[in-house]
C-alpha cells in the first residue's frame, strides 16, 4: 500500500496531468511545433533549395517578354461638326468615352492600320516555308502558283494582325486624360515601333473616320436641301393662293373688327332686350286699368315722358297759385287765371293717359321689332366672325408651314456651308505624349519573384508535411508525449547506445564498464525517482515490463538492478519464460538451473540463484523453459518464493513478458510493490501503449511509472525535447 503522501503526490502529477490536457486544448505548444521543425530542418532546406534550383532552371528557360510603352493625351472635348443629332461628334468627358477610346485602340481597325504602316506580314517574324506548309496540308497542292501566293499572303497578314492584337494593351492612368499604350512581344525590337505605330494609327484612323463622316453629311445635306426647297416652295405658294381666294389682305384687322360688331350688337341687344321688358310691364298694366285716376296712380304711368312732363307743368302751375294765394283774394282775376292754368294742365294729364294706352301700344310693338332687329344682326355677326376665324385657323397653319421649311432650310443650309468648310479640318482626337523606346530588360518572368515564391511555396509545403507527419506520428518521443498522450508519469529517460558504426547495440557492461556517462547517469537517476517514489513503504519488489518484445525492459530492469546492487541487497529475476535473456545476457547457459526449477522443486533456490561478482548482483535466471509458463507463475510455490526472497534482499527487480504478447506480466505484477513500464522513444504506437497499460489497469494493477528507453540524445540536445531534465542531473552535455 502507497502512504498518503505518495498518494498526494499521484494525484497532483495527475491534477497536472489534466491541466496540460486542457492547456493542450486551449494553447496551441508553439515551442514544440518549433522543436519539430527544428528536428526535421535539414529536410525542409533540401526540399526547399532542390525546388529553387527546379525553378530557377525553369525562369532562365522561359523566353523572355519585353514591353514598351508609349504615352497618349487624349482629348476630352472636340469641335462639333453636327449640332442636329451629334452624329458627327462622339466626344464626351464621361468615364465611358474614355473608354470607348480603349476599346478602339485595341479593335481590329487600327491592328490593320499599323500592319499595313509597318509592313509587317512582310516581316521575317512571319516567313512561311511553302514547302513545310504544303506537307501540312496537302490540299493546297491542288491550288495554282498564283493562288498558292496569295494564300501564303493572306495566311502572313493575319499572323502579323494577331501578333499585334494579341501583345497590345492599352490603359487608362487615374485622374489624368492620359493613357498608356504598351506591347509586348519575344522580340524587344519590335515593342517601341509597333507601341507608336499603333497611337499613330489610331490618331490617323480617327481623322479618317471624321472626314469620311463630314463627307457622308454634306451628301446627305446636299440631298436633304433639295427636298427642303421644294416643300419651302410649295408651301408658299399654298399661302399665296388661299390669300387670294378669300380675297385676304388684313384677315387679323378684319377680324378684330367682326369681334368688335358682335360685342356692340350684343350690348345692344342686352339694351333692347331690357326696353321691351320694361314697355310690356306698362302696357299690360295700361291694358288692365280703366278710370283714369287709377291709371295716374301707376308709378309706370306717371314715369312715362309724356305723362311726367304734363305733371312738371301741373306742379309750376299749382306753385304760381299757392304764391300768388298768398296776396291776393280768391276772386282776384290773377288767382282765377292761376286756378284755370291749373285746371288745363290736369286736363292735359289726363288727355295724355286716356291716349297713354295707345302711344304705349306702339313703343311696346317697335320695342319688340327692336330686338328682332338686333338679334338677326348679332346673328349675322356671329357667322361672319366664325367665318373669319376659320380663315384666320387655315391663314395661321399655311403661314406656320411656310416659316418651319424657311428654318429647317436655313438650318441645312448653314450646316452645309460649315461642313463645306470642315473638309480640310483634322479632328484633334489626342496627342502623343512619350514615344516608347526599345526595353533593356524583359518585364517577365521575373526569375528571382519565380524562384522566391517557389522556395516560399516549398518550404511551406515543406513545413506542412512536416507538421502532418508529426500529427500521424503516434509514437512517443518527449516527456511531454508521456505525460500528455499516456498520462503517466515520466520516471526515467535512458538514453540510446550505438557502437562507432553508428548501429544502436546494448551491453551489460555499459552501466559498470562504459564510457558512456549520460547512461550511467541516466539509470542512478531512474533509480533515485523509483527510490523516492516507494521511500515510505519500502517497496522492495519491482516489476517491469513493456508493450511488446525489443523495447529494452530487460535492458532497464538489467541497469536498474546494477544501480540498486551499488546500495542494497538485490536480486534481478527473469520471469519471461518463452523468451528468456538473463541467462544469455550473463553468459550462462540457457539451462542453467533457475525460476522453472525453483517452482518445479528440482532445484533448490540456493542452487538457482548466481552472483555476478563484478557488479555483485544477484541473478534468478529463468531456467529450464516449461510448457505452461502461466500456471508455473500463478502457482503458490512462486508466491512462497517471492516472499521468502523478500526476506533475504533489500530489492528485487522482476523481468516481466510484454504485456501485449501475453499474460505472464500481468500475473507477476500482482505480487509486486512497485510497476515501471518501459517504452522504446521513437517505436512503439500510442495505440498499442494505451492498450499495455489498460490490460495492467483492468487487471487492478496501478503502473507508477514509465521509462522512456532508446532516446537519441544527440537529437533530444539538438531539439530541446528535455530541455532541463538533462541540465538538472548534469549530463546533458
Amino acid at each position: 500500500m502507497k502512504s498518503v503522501q505518495q498518494q498526494s503526490i499521484h494525484s497532483n502529477q495527475g491534477n497536472h496531468s489534466h491541466q496540460n490536457d486542457d492547456e493542450h486544448f486551449d494553447d496551441i505548444d508553439f515551442k514544440q511545433l518549433f522543436n519539430v521543425l527544428l528536428r526535421n530542418k535539414w529536410q525542409i532546406i533540401a526540399l526547399t533549395v532542390a525546388v529553387g534550383l527546379f525553378a530557377g532552371i525553369y525562369a532562365y528557360s522561359i523566353t523572355p517578354i519585353y514591353q514598351a510603352t508609349a504615352t497618349m493625351h487624349l482629348e476630352s472635348a472636340q469641335a462639333k461638326v453636327d449640332d442636329l443629332n451629334d452624329v458627327y461628334s462622339d466626344t464626351s468627358a464621361s468615364e465611358e468615352y474614355y473608354y470607348t477610346q480603349l476599346e478602339i485602340i485595341r479593335s481590329k481597325p487600327v491592328a490593320k492600320k499599323v500592319v499595313e504602316n509597318l509592313n509587317l506580314d512582310k516581316s521575317p517574324l512571319f516567313q512561311i516555308d511553302k514547302a513545310k506548309l504544303l506537307e501540312l496540308s496537302p490540299e493546297l497542292l491542288t491550288l495554282s502558283e498564283a493562288k498558292l501566293d496569295e494564300h501564303i499572303k493572306q495566311i502572313r497578314y493575319a499572323s502579323a494582325l494577331g501578333y499585334v492584337q494579341s501583345g497590345l494593351s492599352a490603359s487608362p492612368i487615374k485622374q489624368t486624360q492620359l493613357i498608356n499604350i504598351s506591347f509586348t512581344s519575344q522580340h524587344p525590337e519590335m515593342t517601341p515601333l509597333i507601341a507608336n505605330a499603333v497611337s499613330q494609327a489610331y490618331i490617323d484612323n480617327h481623322i479618317q473616320v471624321s472626314l469620311e463622316r463630314i463627307e457622308k453629311s454634306a451628301t446627305w445635306l446636299n440631298s436633304s436641301l433639295s427636298g427642303l426647297k421644294t416643300k419651302l416652295t410649295t408651301s408658299q405658294e399654298a399661302l399665296q393662293a388661299f390669300r387670294e381666294q378669300e380675297s385676304l389682305v388684313d384677315i387679323g384687322g378684319i377680324k378684330s373688327l367682326a369681334a368688335k360688331e358682335v360685342e356692340k350688337l350684343s350690348a345692344q341687344l342686352l339694351d333692347a332686350r331690357q326696353a321691351l321688358k320694361t314697355t310690356e310691364l306698362v302696357y299690360s298694366l295700361v291694358r288692365q286699368q280703366t278710370s283714369v285716376d287709377e291709371l295716374a296712380s301707376l308709378p309706370d304711368v306717371l314715369n312715362h315722358p309724356a305723362i311726367k312732363a304734363a305733371t312738371e307743368q301741373k306742379r309750376s302751375a299749382e306753385t304760381t297759385l299757392e304764391t300768388l294765394s298768398l296776396t291776393y283774394g280768391q276772386k282776384h282775376p290773377k288767382i282765377i287765371a292761376a286756378k284755370a292754368d291749373v285746371a288745363r294742365e290736369q286736363a292735359n294729364i289726363n288727355k295724355n293717359i286716356q291716349s297713354l294706352e295707345k302711344t304705349i301700344g306702339n313703343d311696346f310693338k317697335k320695342s319688340q321689332q327692336n330686338v328682332a332687329q338686333l338679334q338677326n344682326a348679332l346673328q349675322e355677326a356671329k357667322r361672319q366672325y366664325q367665318k373669319l376665324t376659320r380663315l384666320d385657323n387655315q391663314h395661321r397653319d399655311l403661314l406656320q408651314e411656310v416659316e418651319t421649311n424657311k428654318e429647317l432650310y436655313a438650318a441645312f443650309f448653314n450646316r452645309l456651308k460649315e461642313t463645306a468648310e470642315l473638309e480640310g479640318f483634322e479632328a484633334n482626337v489626342g496627342r502623343i505624349i512619350e514615344e516608347a523606346t526599345t526595353p533593356y530588360s524583359p518585364i517577365k518572368p521575373n526569375k528571382k519573384l519565380i524562384i522566391v515564391i517557389a522556395m516560399i511555396t516549398a518550404a511551406a509545403a515543406a513545413v506542412g508535411i512536416v507538421l502532418l507527419l508529426e500529427a500521424m506520428n503516434s509514437t512517443i518521443r518527449s516527456v511531454d508525449d508521456v505525460e500528455a498522450k499516456l498520462s503517466k508519469s515520466l520516471l526515467g529517460i535512458v538514453p540510446l547506445i550505438k557502437d562507432k558504426d553508428d548501429s544502436a547495440q546494448f551491453d551489460v557492461s555499459y552501466f559498470n564498464e562504459g564510457n558512456d556517462h549520460s547512461f550511467s547517469e541516466s539509470i542512478r537517476t531512474l533509480r533515485t525517482s523509483l527510490l523516492l517514489l516507494n521511500l515510505e513503504d519500502n517497496s522492495k519488489v519491482f516489476s517491469v515490463t513493456s508493450t511488446i518484445p525489443g523495447e529494452g525492459k530487460t535492458a532497464v530492469s538489467t541497469n536498474l538492478a546494477f544501480a540498486l546492487a551499488q546500495l542494497d541487497k538485490t536480486l534481478l529475476i527473469d520471469t519471461d519464460m518463452r523468451r528468456p535473456s538473463l541467462a544469455k545476457n550473463f553468459d550462462m547457459d540457457m539451462n542453467t538451473p533457475g525460476l522453472s526449477n525453483v517452482i518445479a522443486k528440482t532445484h533448490a533456490l540456493d542452487e538457482c540463484i548466481h552472483r555476478d561478482e563484478k557488479s555483485g548482483l544477484d541473478l534468478l535466471p529463468a531456467g529450464q523453459l516449461p510448457p505452461n509458463p502461466q500456471e508455473l507463475l500463478a502457482s503458490n510455490q512462486f508466491k512462497q518464493m517471492l516472499n521468502e526472497l523478500k526476506e533475504k534482499y533489500d530489492r528485487i527487480i522482476i523481468d516481466t513478458a510484454p504485456v501485449q504478447a501475453v499474460s505472464d506480466a500481468m500475473i507477476v505484477a500482482r505480487l509486486a510493490d512497485s510497476h515501471l513500464y518501459v517504452v522504446k522513444a521513437e517505436s512503439t504506437k500510442e495505440s498499442m501503449i494505451k492498450r499495455g497499460m489498460k490490460r495492467m489497469t483492468m487487471a487492478g494493477i496501478n503502473i507508477d511509472g514509465v521509462v522512456l528507453n532508446q532516446v537519441d540524445l544527440a537529437k533530444a540536445r539538438q531539439y530541446q525535447d528535455f530541455t532541463g531534465y538533462y541540465d538538472q542531473y548534469g549530463y546533458a552535455t
